[in-house]
Parts: C-alpha cells; structure tokens; sequence
C-alpha cells in the first residue's frame, strides 16, 4: 500500500483528504528546488528567511482558493511580497525601539484593517505580522540593502513558482479521497433512517470536492452532480429488508475499492444484478452514480 494512494488506512485518519499528503509533496519539490538554488546563488547572508518565504508562499498557492495555475502563482506572489515586504519594513526600524514599537503597532493596525475582513486571506495579516517580528535581527537596515534583499527573494521564489507550473496534478486524488470518505459514511448508515447529508463527515467530503471542481476536467463536474444525486436519493428510507441492506452495502465496498485503485467499475457484479432482481430503483441510483463516476477514469 503506497503512502500516495489515494486511500490508506494507516494515513486517513489524520489526513482523510489527501490535503496533507498534496501539500508534503509540494513541500518536499520546492526544498530540493530551494536547496539547489541557494548552491548557485550563494547569498550574501543567511538563505533561510527567502527559503522559509518561499515555502510559505508555495503552501499558501494550494491552500487559498485559485480555479487556475495563474491564480496559483498570483496568490504566491502576492504572500511572497507581503511577506518579504513586512521583513524590511521592520528590518528597517530594528534599530530604534520606540520607532520598531510604533512600526510594529501601525503595521499591525494597516494589514488587519484592510486584509483581516476578507475570509480568503484572513489568516495573512496575523502570518505577516509574525514574521516581520521574528525576522528583524534579518531584515534590511538601509535602502540599499531593501533592494538587494528584494532580488533575493525574486530569485528564490522563482523556485516557488516553477513548481507551480510543473508540480503534477493531484487535485484528482483529494476528490477521490473525499469521494471515499461519503462512501464510508454511506457504507456504515445504510441501514440507519436518519441518516443525512448534513452528517459532519459528509458535508465536508462535499465541501472539499466542490472547492476542487474548478481546477479538474468537466467530467468531475458531472460526478459532483451523480454524488449529489445519490445522497439525496440513497439515504431517504426505502424500507430495505435485510438482504438489501446487505447487498448495498457490498456494492458500496465495493465501489470504495474501485475508487481507491482509482479502476473504472462495472455493474456486471453478482452484488448488483442481484440488487437489480430485487429492487430496480435502487440498482438505478447505482446506475447513476456508476455512470458518473466511470468517465472520470476514461
């Protein structure tokens, strides 16, 4: 069982989306990009706050909402430059107490003021004022050097932005992994009548595959729609008598081993032409579902 499949039973307790894993990877190639780099560069002080920069930045790119590669490497850029902007800034007071102090305060007070209100990049204003305060002893003290350091992290973040473009696409393996996480529910309440899609497990599964419709192909779209469908249908209590009930939830297992091999599924099983002879309407949500989730792996 491989670490990056899309499922694996000793990971997704801790990383039910695959998010974890996406992001350890994008990590792991900006490092080695970074590392490689800074062998070439040979910067005049310490590479670790560009390093650290770039790395942030690289995480942030997958992190906050981007439909496009180019969104991607906008949102990078952006957190790179506030980030780059708030060590200089307080680089260059780091040797004036009162005036860091009133630096510090008027930075704060600016940055939570316009950014804080805005939920896609809430957590930015408070990640920049951190690392403006962590970074002084490192940051800048002449304008001269703002613009040297300025280049440096152009250069370093370069690597950021290289592995945006030409990092391979995971976006697939988190919605099937999400995928999976509405089977298990699915799986584990067939047989319970109050079963619904507002179950926490669920809505966030859903959550996590809308957010990642915008960045895959046109076919997921339609699975998102076959998914929707299916819930809506499935957990409506049908009055299922005990060997329906069991053969569902084979059929859904079964299903969830498809998805986790990332395999096309065919309905020519014993579980679903025996759920067909006894109950048509729910072989037909099934069929739906099948029928959705199939082309995706074309």
């Amino acid at each position: 069982m491989s670490v990056y499949s899309v499922s694996n039973r000793f990971l997704d307790p801790y990383d039910p989306f695959w998010i974890c894993r996406l992001l350890s990877l994008k990590l792991g190639t900006v490092v080695i990009l970074l590392f490689l780099c800074n062998a070439f560069l040979l910067a005049p002080q310490s590479p670790t706050t560009y390093i650290l920069t770039t790395a942030i930045g690289t995480l942030a790119s997958e992190l906050m909402p981007a439909p496009t590669t180019a969104r991607k490497i906008t949102n990078f850029i952006l957190v790179v430059f506030l980030l780059a902007t708030s060590t200089m800034i307080f680089g260059m007071f780091s040797y004036f107490r009162f005036g860091l102090l009133f630096v510090v305060v008027a930075f704060a007070y600016l940055v939570l003021r316009f950014m804080a209100a805005n939920p896609k990049v809430a957590a930015l204003p408070t990640v920049m004022i951190l690392w403006g305060v962590m970074n002084t002893s490192n940051g800048p003290t002449t304008f001269n050097a703002v613009a040297n350091n300025y280049l440096y992290f152009f250069e370093f973040g370069m690597m950021g932005v290289l592995t945006i473009l030409f990092f391979p696409d995971f976006n697939g393996k988190v919605f099937n992994s999400a995928f999976i996480r509405i089977l298990e529910s699915d799986i584990d309440n067939v047989s319970n009548p109050h079963y619904k899609n507002s179950e926490p497990q669920v809505l966030s599964a859903l959550y996590v595959i809308r957010s990642k419709l915008p960045l895959l192909k046109e076919n997921y779209n339609t699975l998102y729609e076959a998914i929707i469908e299916f819930q809506n249908d499935f957990m409506k209590p049908h009055g299922l008598n005990a060997e329906e009930r069991l053969l569902s939830q084979s059929l859904l297992s079964e299903l969830k081993e498809a998805v986790s091999n990332e395999q096309p599924f065919s309905l020519e099983v014993d579980n679903a032409k025996r759920i067909r002879a006894c109950n048509l309407p729910i072989y037909n949500m099934f069929a739906k579902l099948v029928a959705g989730y199939n082309p995706c792996k074309a």
